[in-house]
């Protein structure tokens, strides 16, 4: 397995997976998310590709899961929050026939890596509490829960 930017012939394998999430947080969250065929555009994907945010873990020619990614400074104007420089996971899917043999960490050993070439100083990414299976991968990799985000829906 290896783990590489995507090639643009990519796109249709990628969206598959992207929709297999996006289902996900669809049935999970109909009150957000709505069911689409394209849960990555193609103009989504040739932004990521241009913008190295894009990752797919393939053997041979296989996508098994991708990732996007995306490195953000956090600067403030007091000294009351300290420099922060991010490597934020902001989607990954591992294909559901091929959970369960470490691909989501050597994704995630994969991001943490490029966040210390960038010289990050935090890694982070947001999981629906649902998720469990993802929620002990990312605990098991060393991940905690650093926030709680509350919501609901206002009905008249």
């Amino acid at each position: 397995m290896k783990i590489e930017l995507p090639k643009e012939s990519d796109y249709e394998g990628v969206n598959s997976l992207a929709h297999q999430v996006h289902e996900l947080h669809v049935a999970w969250r109909p009150d957000l998310f709505n069911s689409v065929e394209d849960a990555i555009t193609k103009e989504e994907f040739d932004n990521y590709i241009a913008n190295k945010q894009i990752y797919v873990a393939r053997n041979r020619e296989k996508i098994l899961a991708y990732m996007i990614i995306k490195l953000k400074e956090k600067k403030h104007q007091n000294d009351k929050m300290r420099y922060r420089k991010i490597v934020e996971i902001e989607a990954m899917c591992v294909d559901q026939d091929d959970r369960g043999y470490g691909i989501g960490t050597k994704m995630l050993e994969y991001a943490k890596q490029l966040g210390i070439e960038n010289n990050c100083t935090d890694m982070y990414l947001t999981v629906n509490e649902e998720n469990k299976d993802a929620i002990r991968v990312y605990e098991k990799f060393g991940m905690r829960v650093k926030n709680i985000a509350y919501s609901m829906e206002i009905h008249k």
